[in-house]
């Protein structure tokens, strides 16, 4: 009989606990939507979901916004951008790209007014909009990324889909997708600075001056004209800028023609000579790269450079304009000539 009755208050026990424990399950749903009542604009979930699954069968991914737009496709070659003449993609910007997007989650609903898309940044760029369409298809054409994305000074991510006027805020990181630069490795001479020995330089504006050294390791010296001696640290900047240039864009070298509105020339110690010409197309300035040897022993040299660098032409901004091929006025303002000893 003690027995019976110590199993009969087990199982009130056990009764008693699995109640509660339903008990506090319907609470925590109920507290759950009444939470989701008082705060109806919380969201959350993935913007993508299950890209991580379908991406490896990407084929085109297209971005258009008022500042760049571009396509980049699976090439046989590898990943290219198609309308920058098939330049080769890095895969690290491919990477970062994936990443973002697979991680990029929503916080919050936002308006569905479509007056208000403006003040978000996620107007249609191809209506002359601000914001950033980005679509990824694969080998079918069908869309496994599409959306606009509003990117804030302040830091805010917001995104909606071009046909439905809901926006979301998101969090999450993206590159930089107005850049086309950002997608490319653009290092227009891959040349070490130290075997610069001498350039000449024949700026847009003012007369042509030569910066030289003798030795790796002796200070550059303006050999011509005769002027007193300068900074060097200004002088190494214009003697070697050709080694450090910063593209924003490219093409292909035959796409941008006209007469060169500047020139360098730049001679290394082993007897290689690099000429480059500043030319302005479509509203740009844009510099060639050709590489020749001095003595036929340096033909090997020469040629390395030209088949990285003679096939492409690199959009450069006014600064690199003005530091690459700086005029004379501009290293030594109101500096003359020294007079004849």
């Amino acid at each position: 009989m003690t027995s019976d009755l110590a199993e009969r208050r087990k199982g009130r026990t056990l009764s008693l606990f699995l109640l509660a424990g339903a008990l506090a399950i319907i609470a925590a749903v109920t507290v759950g939507i009444e939470m989701r009542s008082s705060q109806p604009n919380q969201a959350s979930g993935l913007v993508t979901p299950g890209l991580a699954e379908s991406i490896a069968g990407a084929q085109r991914i297209t971005v258009v916004s008022a500042e760049a737009s571009y396509r980049i496709e699976r090439t046989q070659g590898g990943w290219a951008m198609r309308d920058r003449d098939d330049y080769p993609v890095t895969q690290a910007s491919l990477e970062a790209l994936t990443n973002g997007l697979e991680e990029l989650r929503y916080t919050r609903r936002m308006t569905n007014d479509a007056s208000k898309h403006e003040r978000l940044g996620v107007t249609d760029p191809r209506q002359g909009g601000r914001g950033i369409l980005l679509q990824i298809e694969d080998g079918r054409g069908a869309l496994l990324v599409n959306f606009i994305l509003g990117v804030e000074p302040n830091g805010g991510m917001y995104v909606r889909e071009p046909d439905d006027d809901q926006t979301w805020a998101v969090e999450g990181e993206l590159p930089p997708l107005r850049d086309v630069a950002a997608w490319l490795a653009l290092r227009p001479l891959n040349v070490d600075a130290a075997r610069f020995a001498r350039v000449e330089i024949m700026p847009a504006e003012g007369r042509a001056y030569i910066l030289a050294r003798d030795v790796a390791d002796q200070p550059w010296r303006i050999a011509s004209p005769a002027l007193a001696p300068l900074s060097q640290s200004t002088l190494a900047a214009a003697a070697t800028h050709l080694t450090d240039l910063s593209p924003t864009d490219v093409r292909t070298a035959p796409a941008i023609q006209g007469a060169p509105r500047a020139r360098v020339r730049a001679h290394t110690f082993d007897g290689v000579i690099i000429d480059a010409e500043l030319i302005e197309s479509d509203g740009a300035t844009w510099v060639k790269l050709v590489a020749r040897a001095a003595a036929p022993e340096q033909e090997p040299a020469a040629l390395a450079i030209n088949n990285e660098s003679a096939a492409w032409a690199y959009e450069l901004s006014a600064m690199e304009v003005q530091a690459v091929a700086p005029p004379l006025s501009a290293l030594v303002p109101g500096a003359a000539p020294t007079p004849p000893q």
